[in-house]
């Protein structure tokens, strides 16, 4: 009896020993998962996930959801998911030039380059960028909240308090842009200026009551020159752009622009050319000083 029982425990293990090895032998190789297409990596790719990003209006939330709120690598646990290889900037991917201006250069975060790619200053999303705060030369550098809105949002980053869809929005202190014709109106800093004679301490150099500025719609996207040239914000231009007088109107005498040094010798030169931008359209007329 003993033996028959020892047989049949034997049988059922043996049996049971080759069910598992058959199970076994069934299982498949492991596969690696990937959630992004072949090309993620790749700018020249339609994969490439800036491109992604772009199409998802640059949430980079969902970014952080696999690779961690530092960019790291997070669930991914994976060199290649580590975003801080590419992003070596202390913010990682939401530092401001992630998305616009120059990613090897922190200092940049302007366009060029834009968000749709483009660098040539033709391009709306270019435009003055790179002249108004990086090669001003005739005033002080402007920021960005000079002209966009500062959309931040208590409690969140500011990296998404300001994402929205496009064109930018504008916030000028004064004046207006026109997306369409890509021209500012009614600016300061283009010509929209007046100084009350009765308010001067300096009457004689008045012919009205006011001394207005030209008032002029510069272009955005027109980088040559013209649109902030002597006489287009004080004074006159034909239609050629051709300066006619660099006097705001309402100034007294007929002079030159190689004049200006005559009375304002700390704001500008014998040719004519600016040499202490703090003292050029800053709200004040300096005179002698």
């Amino acid at each position: 009896m003993k033996l028959k029982l020892i047989y049949i425990i034997s049988s059922i293990l043996i049996i049971t020993g080759m069910a598992c090895s058959e199970i076994n032998e069934d299982i498949a190789e492991p596969v690696t998962v990937s959630v992004h297409k072949s090309g993620i990596a790749s700018p020249s790719s339609a994969n490439f996930h800036g491109k992604i990003l772009q199409q998802q209006n640059w949430n980079l939330k969902e970014c952080a959801v696999c690779h961690g709120a530092n960019y790291a690598g997070g669930v991914t646990n994976s060199e290649k998911g580590n975003c801080l290889t590419c992003h070596t900037q202390s913010a990682g991917p939401e530092a401001c030039n992630t998305c616009h201006g120059d990613f090897a250069d922190p200092t940049r975060i302007a366009p060029p380059t834009d968000l749709a790619g483009n660098s040539g200053s033709s391009a709306k999303g270019v435009g003055a960028h790179t002249s108004h705060i990086y090669e001003m030369e005739i005033s002080e550098p402007l920021g960005c909240f000079d002209c966009h809105a500062n959309n931040s949002v208590q409690g969140e980053k500011y990296v998404y308090s300001h994402l929205g869809s496009l064109p930018a929005d504008m916030a000028l202190a004064d004046g207006s842009y026109d997306a369409n014709t890509f021209k500012c109106s009614n600016t300061y800093c283009h010509g929209n200026f007046s100084f009350s004679k009765a308010e001067s301490a300096n009457k004689w150099a008045y012919t009205a009551d006011q001394m207005t500025g030209g008032n002029f719609s510069p272009q955005w996207n027109k980088v040559d020159g013209t649109q902030a040239a002597c006489g287009t914000c004080h004074g006159s231009i034909d239609a050629s752009g051709t300066l006619i007088s660099a006097l705001p109107n309402g100034h007294t005498g007929t002079f030159k622009i190689t004049d200006c040094v005559l009375c304002h010798p700390a704001v500008v030169d014998k040719a004519g050319k600016i040499i202490d931008p703090v003292k050029h359209i800053n709200g004040m007329a300096n005179l002698t000083n």
